[in-house]
C-alpha cells in the first residue's frame, strides 16, 4: 500500500513541473490534499510548491479581469486558506522560521495583487473625479474597519478600536 500512496505522490510532485501553470496549480493542490490525507512528509514540500505557483499564477494575469477571472474560476479555488495550512503544517513539523516565511509570501501576494486593484482608481480619476474621491473614501473607511477589533467596554457596550489589532 505504502508503494502505491508513493507513487501517486510522486506523479502529484511531478505535475507540478510541467505543462500550463494552471494545470501545475492543481496538481499542486491535489499534492497537498493527498499528502496531508496520508500524513506524509512531503506535505510541506507539496505547500511550498503551492505557494509558489499560486503567487506566479496570479502574478502572471495581464490584466485587472484575468487576475480576477482566475481567482473566480476555480483556477485557485480551494487557496483560500492555503498560506494558513502551509504554516500550520510546518509549525506542526518544528519550522517556525519557515511558517512566518510561509505568512510573509502569503501577505506579500495579497498585498500585490490588492495594489494592482487600486491602479485603476487612477482610469476613475480622469473620467469622474467627483467618483473617485467618493471610491477613496469608501476604500479608506474599508481599510481602517479591516484593522478594527471589536472590545465591550466596562459597561458592556461594544468599542471598536484599532490599537487591539495591532496589539495582536
Amino acid at each position: 500500500m505504502r508503494d502505491s500512496q508513493n507513487q501517486v505522490l510522486t506523479l502529484l510532485k511531478e505535475a507540478t513541473s510541467d505543462g500550463p501553470l494552471t494545470n501545475r496549480m492543481q496538481a499542486a493542490l491535489s499534492w497537498v490534499r493527498t499528502a496531508v490525507t496520508w500524513s506524509d512528509p512531503s506535505s510541506l514540500d507539496a505547500y511550498r510548491t503551492s505557494l509558489g505557483l499560486l503567487q506566479t499564477l496570479l502574478e502572471s494575469g495581464s490584466s485587472l479581469e484575468s487576475r480576477h477571472l482566475r481567482l473566480t474560476s476555480g483556477t485557485v479555488l480551494g487557496t483560500q486558506s492555503l498560506v494558513v495550512d502551509a504554516a500550520a503544517c510546518a509549525i506542526s513539523l518544528g519550522h517556525i522560521p519557515l511558517a512566518l516565511e510561509m505568512l510573509e509570501q502569503g501577505r506579500n501576494v495579497l498585498l500585490t495583487q490588492a495594489g494592482r486593484y487600486r491602479t485603476r482608481v487612477d482610469d476613475l480619476e480622469y473620467i469622474d473625479p467627483r467618483l473617485a474621491d467618493e471610491f477613496k473614501m469608501i476604500s479608506a473607511q474599508m481599510d481602517a474597519s479591516a484593522m478594527k477589533v471589536e472590545r465591550l467596554n466596562t459597561d458592556g457596550a461594544s468599542v471598536w478600536t484599532s490599537e487591539d489589532a495591532v496589539a495582536r
